[in-house]
């Protein structure tokens, strides 16, 4: 029986992008044995094994270096030996890429010649049960949400570029916001990375990178409804069949995650004049037609918001004591923090 080719794939550093980057992995990983640099570990979970091993990416990118060192028992290699695997693939794309190819899937697979798109994700019931401990408050019978607030980060200078206007990305949630259980997720750090947007009021704000990918995934997974600007969060939201709303600014327009329409619901809102630039520097117009915004959103969310996710995880179909909780246990309080943490690694 012959040897199979042994392929050494140089992954992205993103985690959107390495959520995408599933689908050229699955179809490589049928054919040859591949061998994938990146920093997130736990998005290849399912695929992990004799046909694919884990090599630990280098990155100098806060976000990515602390996954690396939350996960580093989840790879199979520190680091890539020299002149590893009988060839190498790059898994890339720019924004020309994407304008021709329609979507940043399709340009990621038409560059590595995979004809593979499905990215979907399957979310382990353990991961959704490590969001029990912080979603305790969840008791008022609203679908959850997760909102991401719009920032500005040093690491990368396209955020003002890519970010939608803020009144137009505020005043359509608020527009929805009376209708769910809202859980803001960041990972802000004073003069590093800080949020622009305007305060929403969400029921729990989870703003200090507290949930690792484990976690968040399981928070995608169980929520009825994702609210985001362009980032991870969409396809994310699509790879675990959570419907997805996406405010566009400059820089990309609403094709970039058409890919992974097919996975879940997605509504992207564009700009009257949407950009797909894919420049720092381009004056992109922003302006939405708000009204009409709000009105495509009313009627996502009305299509797509209150189908039953995961009922049996419900807390009242658990049967969990739903009584008021003290302020001093809710997210931010250390010890509760510490708990999802310690449950994240061992799960």
């Amino acid at each position: 029986m012959p040897m199979r080719i042994m392929t050494h794939i140089l992954g992205m550093q993103g985690m959107g992008d390495n959520v995408h980057q599933r689908a050229i992995v699955r179809e490589l990983m049928t054919k040859q044995q591949v061998y994938l640099e990146t920093p997130w570990p736990s998005i290849y979970h399912d695929l992990r094994g004799d046909d694919l091993k884990l090599v630990c990416k280098p990155s100098v990118l806060r976000t990515q270096t602390k996954n690396m060192e939350r996960e580093a028992d989840l790879f199979d290699y520190a680091e890539a030996p020299s002149g590893f695997g009988d060839r190498n693939i790059r898994v890339w794309y720019t924004g020309k890429d994407v304008q021709e190819g329609g979507s940043v899937l399709d340009a990621m697979c038409k560059n590595t010649g995979v004809g593979n798109r499905d990215f979907s994700l399957p979310v382990p019931d353990a991961w959704k049960m490590i969001t029990m401990d912080f979603l305790m408050p969840w008791n008022n019978g609203k679908p959850l949400l997760v909102y991401r607030p719009l920032v500005m980060r040093t690491e990368w200078g396209g955020c003002a570029a890519r970010n939608p206007l803020i009144d137009h990305y505020h005043d359509i949630f608020m527009s929805i916001r009376d209708q769910f259980y809202v859980v803001s997720i960041a990972d802000l750090v004073p003069n590093i990375e800080w949020m622009v947007s305007k305060p929403i009021k969400a029921d729990l704000e989870l703003h200090r990178g507290e949930l690792g990918f484990k976690t968040l995934a399981g928070l995608f997974a169980r929520a009825s409804m994702v609210y985001a600007s362009p980032g991870f969060a969409i396809p994310l939201a699509q790879a675990v069949g959570t419907p997805s709303i996406c405010i566009f600014g400059g820089y990309e327009n609403s094709s970039s995650f058409s890919g992974g329409a097919r996975l879940a619901a997605y509504l992207g809102i564009d700009p009257e004049v949407p950009c797909s630039c894919w420049s720092h520097k381009h004056p992109c117009r922003k302006a939405i037609d708000v009204p009409h915004a709000i009105h495509r959103v009313d009627d996502f969310v009305r299509k797509h918001a209150y189908s039953a996710k995961d009922s049996e995880l419900q807390p009242d179909q658990l049967g969990l004591a739903l009584e008021a909780v003290h302020e001093s246990q809710r997210v931010g309080d250390p010890d509760r923090t510490d708990r999802a943490r310690a449950a994240e690694g061992g799960a």
